[in-house]
């Protein structure tokens, strides 16, 4: 007896509707997530996007002086 080989995971495609982003793995297609108004997004587009969390060891700016 052979056991199937296990693909490898497909990478998550990101969908945005303006509001928020879903983020789908295994999607085969695509169609209702248009449908519902949602558009493709670029994981590495999508990921630059997000704001940087960590803190600055800087202090802030007071305005040039």
């Amino acid at each position: 007896m052979t056991t199937p080989v296990e693909a490898p995971a497909p990478n998550p495609r990101y969908f945005s509707n303006g509001e928020g982003v879903q983020v789908v793995y295994n999607l085969r297609d695509a169609s209702p997530y248009a449908e519902l108004g949602y558009e493709e997004v670029d994981e590495a587009a999508y990921l630059a996007s997000l704001p940087d969390l960590t803190p600055s060891p800087l202090p802030a700016s007071t305005g040039g002086e």
